[in-house]
């Protein structure tokens, strides 16, 4: 009787993980991702942004999941990969113009990464609301309805702000890797 039940529980308690990670594996992994940003926003940055980090990753993280959930787009690889590309795009092209636009703006007490973040994220979300523009009105005018032209560019940004820093850890791996394949020293 007592096994029974033991087995019971077992078998109730496996089936709802594996059930949730199945159905909520992408959830899963970002709030993870947020669990990690939180802590070391926490634990490796000075005292003065400490706030303003805790503040960006968790309006990120809450964006994130809003967009991807009401939008339906938490399983669509593509928006994924649309992030992905664009930190490893977009992030060569801010570093002479990030100081110059933090001084016009008196931004002197903000964290630099924060808004080097959101620059590149305006800049990419730029890039991919005329690129969905462009598409929309040449090939999918008649099969996709044009609130897609907002979803996609606001998801694009939520999810560059809060995946940048990963994003750019999975660049500079794959970078590294590429040059120990090709034997390019460094």
């Amino acid at each position: 009787m007592i096994v029974e039940r033991i087995e019971y529980v077992v078998n109730t308690t496996t089936r709802f993980v594996v059930d949730l990670w199945v159905r909520q594996w992408p959830l899963l992994l970002l709030t993870l991702w947020a669990v990690l940003s939180l802590w070391i926003s926490v634990n490796l940055t000075g005292t003065a942004v400490v706030v303003t980090n805790i503040a960006v990753v968790i309006t990120t993280f809450a964006g994130t999941v809003a967009c991807l959930k009401i939008f339906r787009f938490e399983r669509c690889f593509w928006m994924y990969a649309l992030v992905f590309i664009g930190v490893g795009g977009i992030v060569f092209f801010i570093n002479p113009e990030l100081k110059q636009l933090k001084s016009a703006l008196h931004l002197k007490t903000i964290d630099e990464e924060l808004i080097s973040r959101t620059i590149e994220a305006a800049l990419w979300t730029g890039i991919v609301a005329l690129l969905s523009a462009g598409l929309y009105f040449l090939r999918f005018r008649h099969r996709v309805s044009s609130v897609v032209l907002i979803k996609i560019p606001l998801t694009t940004f939520v999810m560059y702000v809060f995946l940048q820093p990963f994003f750019m850890l999975t660049w500079f791996i794959l970078i590294m890797n590429i040059y120990g394949l090709l034997g390019i020293p460094e």
